[in-house]
């Protein structure tokens, strides 16, 4: 339950406003109670392989063997980084597919995503995918940028390195205004609401 001007905001209260915000920016929205039913979804994204955080493997282990189940090949962004690499091979290697982040917090305000990682493959795993699939407990979902700033500061606080806003897919235009989706991130940010108990 979240405060709003002295009333009292349930989680389906904030959920309606950040789905329709993230719609707007041009992300995509689906709402999944169990684990299984996030996993179909990344199989209708995905061509076999996704690359997934070991943050996101962490804190949903079962969603792991969902993916196994629905026929996914699981990598783990971390482990591009841990054969002596250079930035610019590991970046090459994390390009394009489908990447799996967890996301910390969503913003019923504006639909933005709060993204914090603690090394370079998972900032660079979300950044550089062609699809970025967010996980998005619905508890997490916060009423405002007033309280995301709080947010941004804890995380800061507890030595999270690369810490971010993201709302809708990678956009940029051009002096003409000719708009341009992907150019510079994911092309489509699809965004997995978990709605079931233990999200």
């Amino acid at each position: 339950m979240h405060s709003m001007y002295g009333q009292t905001l349930s989680e389906p209260e904030l959920l309606e406003p950040f789905t329709r915000y993230a719609l707007a920016a041009g992300a995509q929205v689906s709402l999944a109670p169990a684990y299984a039913e996030a996993a179909a979804v990344i199989a209708g994204l995905a061509d076999g392989t996704v690359t997934c955080t070991a943050a996101a493997l962490e804190r949903y282990p079962d969603l792991a063997m969902a993916l196994d189940e629905a026929g996914l090949r699981t990598a783990v962004a971390e482990q591009a980084a841990e054969e002596g690499l250079t930035r610019s091979d590991v970046a090459v290697r994390l390009s394009g597919g489908t990447a799996i982040v967890l996301a910390y917090a969503g913003i019923a305000e504006t639909g933005s995503l709060v993204l914090a990682d603690d090394a370079m493959a998972p900032r660079l795993a979300g950044m550089l995918a062609d699809v970025c699939v967010a996980i998005l407990p619905a508890s997490a979902i916060v009423r405002d940028l007033d309280q995301a700033g709080l947010l941004l500061t804890e995380l800061d606080r507890t030595g999270h390195r690369y810490v971010s806003l993201v709302t809708g897919p990678s956009r940029t235009a051009d002096i003409e205004r000719v708009l341009t989706i992907g150019v510079q991130g994911p092309k489509i940010l699809h965004i997995i609401v978990l709605t079931g108990e233990g999200s």
